[in-house]
């Protein structure tokens, strides 16, 4: 018998709230039940993705004590690109010599001047965090009334961000699987790489996605990692996107739904699940190249609610195929979709320990 779960829906308005989460949890390297304040000068600031990051030369500040009159280096993760652009925040937002308030969260191995925060003060008083964030709008039903069948797929849709669960991940997993969770590295995963996550899970994580449809083509733009596939809906068979990443597809539409087949996916390390999102639930998940995921696409009556119904198979790793649902918000046609910019050094963030090297300032 296959297994099934539902995901219930994010409302778009947590949207931004998340992002920051998406690439690691957060709370297994930082405490994010106390703060920290750094008050100094900035070095160096990169936004990028998964993780933007800002040098800090200051002092740290508890309840407003000062806890070491030296200035020391600091480092700050904060939110991927995408975020901390909602929050007004550009490449020359903070420039080396300004001065700078960092409110965040310390690291919860003592004496890591590794922090992560999403919550700044500039040297103007001016603060930037997810409060004064731009909130996603909801689209309105008189938007695509005009459209009909399948055309009615077309817009920016907001994903749930399914994170992970506490009880481990929802996939049957065989002894191979099982024994793949065991001996799990982080230091080994793709997160650290900027390879994309895969689907499914690629839809768990909390960001924005387009759909095009032109003529007999499906279109589908994922906002992490700039994922674009592009799919005939006429049963060929069709690599849907340069690296062939995401294996070979036929697509077709079948009445108001549209079905995406897909096979030949080259073996990855995160292939089935990844560990922060909601069919990893802690570990990277791998994949071989028996992997096979079914994608069906349906619409709700008034048109605002895509539902994303899939079936995922790899007899390699999984006992039995898994089927799962997501539900996805239209979300207002001029809704910001900001460009993702996985950069590596970002992404090695995920796995990070005060043994690696310091960041990179500059270039």
């Amino acid at each position: 018998m296959n297994t099934k779960i539902r995901v219930a829906v994010c409302t778009s308005g947590a949207l931004l709230c998340t992002a920051t989460y998406a690439h690691h949890s957060v709370t297994t390297h930082f405490d994010m039940t106390r703060s920290i304040e750094i008050r100094g000068v900035v070095v160096d600031f990169k936004l990028r993705s998964p993780h933007a990051s800002i040098v800090v030369d200051g002092q740290s500040y508890v309840d407003g004590m000062l806890q070491d009159e030296t200035v020391q280096r600091w480092e700050v993760e904060s939110s991927a690109a995408p975020g901390l652009r909602a929050m007004g925040i550009d490449v020359d937002t903070f420039k080396p010599g300004d001065t700078i308030t960092v409110i965040a969260a310390p690291n919860r191995q003592p004496g890591f001047r590794f922090v992560n925060s999403s919550n700044f003060v500039d040297a103007s008083g001016t603060r930037y965090s997810r409060a004064t964030a731009d909130r996603v709008q909801n689209a309105t039903a008189d938007s695509v009334a005009y459209l009909d069948g399948i055309a009615r797929m077309a817009g920016r849709w907001s994903a749930p961000g399914a994170f992970a669960r506490q009880e481990g991940t929802p996939l049957p997993l065989n002894e191979a699987g099982r024994s793949a969770r065991t001996n799990y590295d982080p230091k080994t995963s793709p997160a650290n790489t900027c390879e994309a996550m895969n689907i499914p899970d690629l839809f768990n994580a909390p960001y924005l996605f387009d759909i095009q449809v032109n003529g007999n083509e499906l279109v589908i733009h994922n906002q992490p990692w700039e994922v674009v596939r592009r799919i005939p809906l006429t049963g060929e068979e069709i690599v849907t996107e340069p690296q062939g990443a995401f294996g070979v597809v036929r697509g077709r539409i079948d009445g108001a739904t549209v079905i995406l087949d897909s096979d030949r996916f080259p073996p990855s390390r995160w292939g089935l699940g990844g560990a922060t999102q909601f069919l990893g639930s802690g570990t990277d998940l791998p994949s071989s190249a028996q992997k096979k995921v079914s994608e069906r696409f349906t619409l709700s009556d008034d048109g605002l609610t895509l539902n994303y119904d899939y079936t995922l198979e790899d007899p390699t790793y999984l006992s039995q195929a898994f089927n799962g649902r997501l539900q996805f918000i239209r979300v207002a046609a001029d809704t910001a979709m900001y460009p993702y910019e996985c950069e590596v050094e970002s992404a090695s963030m995920f796995s990070r320990t005060p043994e690696d090297a310091t960041l990179q300032v500059g270039d």
